[in-house]
Parts: structure tokens; C-alpha cells; sequence
């Protein structure tokens, strides 16, 4: 009875100590906190979200498993990203159905990346006790949970992927590790069970996969996880271990040709200014541009300074002078420290070289070794891989201490999440709105084309004009050859009654490649520069532009009044009259498609019709000049009886 109180009381503080530590990387995780009262959507996340109809549960599930995750079909001839994760998109399309459509708003969907990131760090600090690393688990934890570059994975709801896609990997390490651990109890490894195993991994791969590309390299992981943790002296179970890890190889390769085969390929276009790299004629510009990349994302996997929600054109420039460039220098430290740890690792320490190969196998899809993806550098691509850092750093540190005997490793950990934390902070502060966040990064990083280029949108959007033109020029000043940054100038022009500016711009995009502008948004092109020549006169040059552009979207109200305003001009008034009739469809409650129509009615004699439409159009807006003034000239004609002073037409843009 003794002996067992005293196993009793001596377990009782090692399992509060186990607790505790726990708590930690928890207690970490409250630094995103802040980000779920955020109730802005950010760039991408209106066109993946809020605007797809599949991540809105508004569509079958055999549509969301035949779209990319933008909501774009795999097969046909629309453009498609290649980025298959029907998981990820569902994940949204639940909450939407538990939500409901007031609910449906981005603090919860942020509520539920902060709670799957913290279930993470939990699950990592798990991992490393289970590798032995248990002195230095909540530590390495803590590093995980706060590592700046995961503001973006928690805030920005596209970078939910990849956290529910290392939820798997996690998931998958843990219960391979538990099996394995019974395994080495009896030195022996049952085929059954192994290939229960490689089942098991297979299908957490796949939907780690169906999250984020990346996931499928789970199986890679799994082979590497087998040959790493066996332990010398069991030959039988080093036979099963080889064994096993063909299996997996065997498996990934399988699941890889069929995920190739349903986004048929992984090719995919991407813009200029988006992936300029790729663009170069130059094998070795592109090849040593490629390789800074990499050691750039090695800084920020270890000590990350300024971040960036878009490393696009030219945040980092190429490397065109390749040997010349002192940045090549970076490349060649990046690869020779991987290198030096693998090696260590082969020699001496199994868990480091683990955790190398977590560092590195999920990073493969993003390094363009294989295939282009859509971002020069992006942040949250490195979620899965700071799983391996820390790993690395529990590995590296109590290696250190065992053989040592000295604490500053453990000290000089501390210090790096003191850095983090402070910087994971800052960065969840950056990000409380688009404002905030365009100018802390356009001060980060003044040479970004689409950085200065969204400021100038926001700015644009707040009325702010000048303030927005100097951002939109800042950007062309980067990069001149960039249409939608000079559409966006052209439309403050416009807005501010500087037609013939407006209509320079629209010259020089018509004499440039177009970048920026796509079939699914070229129409605005068009309609705002037939609305630009309408404003000045020109109709007839601005009824073909128009067409053009309504033929490819005819919601555009401001645009079919623009042409009804030409057609009336040019005394084509039966097509006027059916051009403005088309726009009060898509806007039955504007007063200048009504006042529009009645002069039309007006100039035909058709009276009682034209009173009506003012009628209308005076109940809408009673103190509009143009309405008033065409009341005052009907009147006059129903006097009369013929039009004694000529009505006036209007114009009205409304922001694309």
C-alpha cells in the first residue's frame, strides 16, 4: 500500500509538469487573439471565400471536387490555378451551414484557423516527447506556435490550407510513432500490420492532399520516418522497415500520378508581375534566381525580418548578374548549413535528421524544382516546414545540453522567442486592416509593384485621390508596363472629371501588353474607355468600345447608360431606348438611366411616356439638377407641343 502511494505521489507532479509544459505553446497562441475580432476581407479571400459559391456550400459535392479552389473547373477551357483542396473548401462551406448566411463573416472563420493553429502547437509539442526530446518540447512548441511567418496561415483565410493539410501530417507521425514504438517492444514488425499502416498513412495523405498539394509528400515523410527511427540491433525489424517505406514510396507515387491526372497536370499560368522569375530566357538567371528564393525562405524560417503579404515584382530582384551577385553568397550558406546539419544528423543525431527531412520534403511543391507555383515568396508555404525547425532545434539543443552540460543554447532559444513573440505580435497588429497592412509593407518594401499598387487601391477607395495616385505611380515607376495600375489612374480621372488624362492612359494601355487584364476582367477595360470617349464627344468611336466590353459583361449600368448616351447623341434613339432599358435591369432604381430614357421619349414625342420616367426618376432623387432641369423642358413641351429647349443627358460611373 505504501509502495503504491508513493508511485502515486511521485507521478502526481510529473503529470502537473507535463500540464504545464502543455500550456505553453498555448499560452503562445493567444498573440492571434487580436485577428478574430478582424472583420475585413483581404485581396484574395472575396474571390475564395465570400464569392465562392462552392465555399459557401451553394453547390454540390461533386462540383466542389471537380473545381480548383477558386472555384474554377478542372477540366474545360476556363482558366484554372491547379490548386485542387476540396477539404479546405469545404471546411468553409461547414462553418457557412453552421453559421448561417448574418454569421458567415471572417472573425469566426479567423476563430477557427487560431484554434486548428493551437491544436497544432499542441500536437507538435506532443511529437517531440514522443521522439525523446522532452527537455526541450515546450520550448521548441513555443517557437512553432509563435513564428511570425504563421500570422498569414491564421489571419489570412487562404493560408487555412496549409494548416489543416500539417493537422494530418501531425496527426500521421504521432500514431506512425505509436505503432512503430510497440513494434521495437518485440523486435519484430507483422506484414498485416504494416501494410494496415501504409493504408493508414495513405489515407490521411490524401486528405492532407485534398487540403494542400503538399500533403501527399506525407508519404515520403512516412518512408524517410521509417528508416530514420529504426534502431540498430533488430535486423528482422530493419527488413520490415525497408519494406515498409517501399510501400510508402510506392503508395506516394501512385497517389501522385492520381492527382496529376485529376488537375490534368500542374502547369498553370501565372502573371508577370506575380512570377517574374519564370519569364527569363536566361537557364542560369532562373536557376540561381530560384535558389535565392531558398535561402530566403531559410531566413525566415530561422529569423524572419520584415514580412510581406506579396513578395511580387521587385521586391526580389533577379539574379541577372548570377556569380557577380553578392547574393549569391546567401545561396551558397543557405545550402552548405543544410547540408552540414544533414550531415551531423547522419552521423549522430537520428532526430535532427528527422527533423530535416520535415524541414525539407513538404517544401519541395513551393521550390519551383518541379513545377511553377503563383507566388515568389509566400509566408505561409512554410507552415509544415517550421514543424521540422522546431524539431530541429529540440534535437540540436538537447544534444547539445547532454553532452555539454551547458545551458546557453536553452538561453539563446529564449532570447529567439522573445524576437518572435514580439514580431508575431507586431505582425497580427499590421494586418487589422488592408490600410495598415499595405503601408507597413510598402514601407518594408518600397520596390513591390502590387504592395504600392493595393495602397493606391485602398487609398482610392476612401476618396483619398492624390494620395492614391502617388501609390499608382510608385507602382508604374517599378514597373511602367502594368495595365491595371494605369486603369485604376485612368478611373480616378474619370472620377474626378480629367477625361482627357483618363484618355491617355487608356492609349497607353491599348499600346501595351495588357498585363493585369484577363477574359474574366478585360471588359472593364472596354467599358471604361467608351465611357471616357463618350464623356469627351466621341461617340461614335465610343459605341464600338462599349459593345466590346458590355458583350463581355452587360451588368454594367454606368456602361450601358454611357452607350444609350451615344446612341442618343447620335439620334439613334430606338437604340438608346433599348441600350438604357437593358441597364435599368441590372439597376431599376437609378434616376440617370430613368432621366436618360425620358429625354429619349422626349426628343421621339412620345410625352406621357418621358413624364413617367421623370416622374421615376424624381422619386428617386428629387434634388438631382439634370431631372429638374428636363421636368422644367417637358413642361414646356407639353405647353407648346414640340420642344422649345433641348433636354440634357447624364453620366454616372460606378467603380469596377
Amino acid at each position: 500500500m505504501q509502495a503504491n502511494g508513493h508511485a502515486s505521489s511521485t507521478s502526481d507532479p510529473a503529470r502537473r509538469r507535463r500540464v504545464f509544459s502543455s500550456l505553453w505553446p498555448v499560452l503562445c497562441c493567444l498573440l492571434y487573439a487580436p485577428c478574430v475580432t478582424y472583420s475585413e476581407w483581404y485581396i484574395d479571400e472575396l474571390f475564395a471565400v465570400l464569392r465562392n459559391e462552392d465555399a459557401r456550400g451553394e453547390t454540390s459535392l461533386t462540383q466542389v471536387f471537380s473545381n480548383d479552389f477558386w472555384g474554377n473547373p478542372l477540366w474545360g477551357q476556363s482558366w484554372t490555378h491547379k490548386s485542387y483542396r476540396p477539404l479546405a473548401v469545404l471546411s468553409f462551406a461547414w462553418q457557412f451551414r453552421f453559421l448561417g448566411e448574418e454569421l458567415f463573416r471572417p472573425q469566426p472563420l479567423r476563430t477557427f484557423n487560431a484554434a486548428i493553429h493551437a491544436g497544432n502547437s499542441l500536437l507538435v509539442w506532443l511529437l517531440l516527447r514522443r521522439l525523446g526530446l522532452r527537455n526541450w518540447a515546450s520550448l521548441a512548441s513555443c517557437l512553432f506556435a509563435a513564428h511570425p511567418v504563421h500570422v498569414e496561415n491564421i489571419v489570412y483565410l487562404v493560408g487555412r490550407a496549409d494548416v489543416l493539410a500539417t493537422t494530418g501530417w501531425l496527426l500521421a507521425a504521432l500514431a506512425h510513432l505509436e505503432v512503430r514504438r510497440r513494434w521495437q517492444d518485440k523486435n519484430y514488425l507483422p506484414k498485416l500490420s504494416a501494410v494496415l499502416l501504409v493504408l493508414l498513412c495513405s489515407l490521411l495523405a490524401v486528405a492532407a492532399c485534398l487540403c494542400k498539394e503538399m500533403g501527399l509528400t506525407l508519404l515520403v515523410f512516412t518512408a524517410g520516418l521509417e528508416l530514420v527511427s529504426c534502431k540498430p540491433g533488430g535486423r528482422r525489424l530493419a527488413t520490415g522497415a525497408i519494406s515498409l517505406a517501399v510501400l510508402a514510396l510506392t503508395s506516394f507515387i501512385l497517389l501522385a500520378v492520381a492527382r496529376f491526372a485529376v488537375t490534368q497536370g500542374s502547369s498553370a499560368v501565372f502573371g508577370y508581375v506575380d512570377t517574374p522569375v519564370q519569364y527569363h530566357e536566361s537557364f542560369w538567371v532562373r536557376s540561381w534566381s530560384y535558389l535565392f528564393q531558398h535561402s530566403y525562405y531559410g531566413k525566415l524560417l530561422i529569423f524572419p525580418g520584415d514580412l510581406s503579404w506579396d513578395y511580387s515584382f521587385d521586391a526580389l530582384p533577379v539574379l541577372r548578374a548570377t556569380w557577380r551577385d553578392l547574393r549569391v553568397l546567401s545561396v551558397c550558406t543557405a545550402y552548405l548549413s543544410l547540408f552540414a546539419l544533414i550531415s551531423k544528423g547522419l552521423a549522430n543525431s537520428r532526430r535532427m535528421l528527422l527533423g530535416l527531412q520535415v524541414v525539407v520534403i513538404p517544401f519541395v511543391p513551393a521550390s519551383n524544382l518541379f513545377f511553377k507555383v503563383g507566388v515568389t515568396i509566400g509566408e505561409r508555404l512554410l507552415y509544415p516546414c517550421t514543424v521540422g525547425a522546431a524539431l530541429v532545434l529540440a534535437a540540436l539543443g538537447q544534444s547539445f545540453e547532454k553532452r555539454h552540460g551547458r545551458a546557453w543554447p536553452r538561453r539563446l532559444a529564449v532570447a529567439l522567442l522573445g524576437v518572435y513573440l514580439w514580431r508575431c505580435g507586431e505582425r497580427v497588429w499590421q494586418w487589422r486592416s488592408s490600410e495598415a497592412l499595405y503601408v507597413a509593407d510598402a514601407l518594408s518594401w518600397p520596390t513591390s509593384v502590387k504592395t504600392r499598387h493595393q495602397l493606391g487601391t485602398v487609398l482610392h477607395q476612401q476618396g483619398r485621390y492624390e494620395e492614391a495616385l502617388l501609390e499608382f505611380n510608385a507602382s508604374l515607376t517599378i514597373l511602367d508596363d502594368n495595365a491595371l495600375t494605369d486603369h485604376c489612374i485612368a478611373q480616378i480621372y474619370i472620377e474626378t472629371a480629367r477625361y482627357p488624362l483618363a484618355l491617355e492612359r487608356f492609349e497607353k494601355i491599348l499600346r501595351g501588353h495588357g498585363v493585369g487584364f484577363s477574359p474574366f476582367n478585360l471588359w472593364m477595360l472596354y467599358v471604361d474607355y467608351g465611357f471616357t470617349l463618350v464623356a469627351l464627344g466621341r461617340f461614335e468611336e465610343a459605341i464600338p468600345a462599349l459593345e466590346k466590353g458590355l458583350s463581355r459583361n452587360a451588368a454594367v449600368p454606368h456602361g450601358q447608360n454611357a452607350l444609350g448616351y451615344a446612341f442618343a447623341s447620335l439620334n439613334q434613339l430606338q437604340e438608346a431606348q433599348d441600350v438604357l432599358a437593358r441597364g435599368l435591369e441590372y439597376d431599376p432604381e437609378n434616376p440617370v438611366l430613368w432621366s436618360n430614357l425620358a429625354v429619349v421619349w422626349m426628343v421621339a414625342g412620345a410625352f406621357q411616356q418621358a413624364a413617367q420616367g421623370l416622374e421615376k426618376a424624381l422619386t428617386i432623387e428629387p434634388e438631382n439638377r439634370v431631372v429638374i432641369h428636363n421636368v422644367m423642358v417637358l413642361k414646356g413641351a407639353a405647353q407648346s407641343g414640340y420642344l422649345t429647349e433641348s433636354p440634357k443627358l447624364d453620366l454616372f460611373f460606378s467603380r469596377n
